[in-house]
């Protein structure tokens, strides 16, 4: 490795080292001593390189391809806005901030080989939310700049992929949640975890995520962050199932008395909870806070603090990724090598999910 490369060599150790979770001595360790824990200091801080071996054996301990080494823009991250318990340790936190700094690295990588601009505009950047009706109003006005309609969405995933947004979804450590940022370039990103999660869960996640980065709130709003979970978590449930749709699967704008099959009727077509389903409810006033305080009791006696009946069958997963590296593969811009770097796997493992017909 060229001394001209070493800077960047640091860096880019650094981000992998925590990116796979570890410290320089359990790096050290798991390289079986063969590079000491002061050299892979050294490294870091740029004052030596290693040498060839040396750097193939640090890529299959963190897990990257040798080329994760030399690239030289490096993604920036505004503002993170982790939602996370305080039992999360501060090596996984960045760990996950890593690996998901890593994928949308990719994900630039293969648009800007095809040449797909990124031009994002928050469709809701004017739209001033003072209170809770405003959060009712930015999740219609987004539907509609958005041209979705009142109908369920069937992979939120796929759908913010295609609007611009990066969503990367990990399974992690209870303790956290998801976490939402801007990208300098203005390019949202929306982390969640999905582990143990309802599919129902991942996508309210996801959307609230998404909140946290598109609601421009009053100031008032912004000193009070109990206050803004909440309009995050209405404005989800809004966006999820509009609130016109709502009102009319359940008939109201009255109900003293709602079956349980009702909800899961609604739950089974829009992927929301019956929680925040009977949540909206009161919140639109069609039930009393009693009698959502006596469903809430119902649920967690009969099912759990967690599950509940009824299951959403849809999936959520991204598709956009593997399709342009595909099509870059295809139209010979770049190598199989290339692509197996990109989706960090071996060549023989994209061999086989790139196969087509000739």
């Amino acid at each position: 490795m060229e001394l001209g490369s070493q800077n960047i060599f640091a860096t880019r150790l650094k981000l992998a080292r925590k990116k796979a979770g570890m410290s320089l001595q359990e790096l050290s360790n798991a390289l079986e001593n063969v590079v000491s824990k002061q050299a892979l200091s050294k490294y870091e801080v740029g004052e030596m390189n290693p040498t060839s071996e040396v750097l193939l054996a640090i890529s299959k301990t963190l897990n990257v391809k040798p080329d994760f080494f030399l690239k030289q823009n490096q993604l920036v991250l505004g503002e993170i806005l982790f939602r996370k318990r305080a039992a999360l340790s501060k090596k996984i936190e960045e760990s996950i901030v890593e690996k998901a700094r890593d994928y949308v690295e990719r994900c630039l990588e293969i648009e800007n080989i095809l040449g797909i601009k990124n031009d994002f505009k928050n469709p809701l950047r004017n739209f001033k939310v003072k209170d809770k009706s405003d959060v009712e109003k930015a999740a219609e006005k987004l539907r509609e700049v958005w041209e979705l309609g009142n109908n369920p969405i069937s992979n939120i995933v796929e759908m913010l992929e295609l609007k611009g947004v990066k969503v990367f979804l990990i399974e992690e450590a209870d303790e956290f949640d998801g976490f939402a940022a801007f990208t300098t370039d203005g390019i949202p990103v929306v982390v969640v975890n999905t582990k143990d999660r309802s599919i129902e869960r991942i996508r309210f996640t996801i959307i609230h995520e998404l909140a946290h980065l598109f609601l421009q709130f009053d100031d008032t709003i912004k000193q009070n962050g109990k206050l803004v979970e909440v309009l995050c978590h209405r404005f989800s449930s809004c966006f999820l199932i509009p609130t016109p749709m709502l009102l009319k699967m359940i008939g109201g704008p009255k109900r003293s008395y709602i079956a349980i099959n009702e909800l899961i009727s609604i739950k089974e077509s829009y992927g929301i909870s019956l929680r925040a389903l009977v949540y909206g409810l009161k919140e639109y006033e069609v039930i009393t806070e009693s009698y959502y305080q006596r469903w809430m009791i119902y649920m967690s006696k009969q099912f759990g603090s967690k599950n509940e009946p009824g299951h959403y069958q849809g999936k959520e997963k991204g598709k956009l990724f593997e399709q342009l590296v595909s099509r870059a593969v295809s139209e010979e811009l770049i190598s199989l090598s290339k692509a197996a770097a990109l989706c960090n796997m071996s060549i023989g493992e994209i061999r086989k999910k790139l196969e087509g017909v000739e």
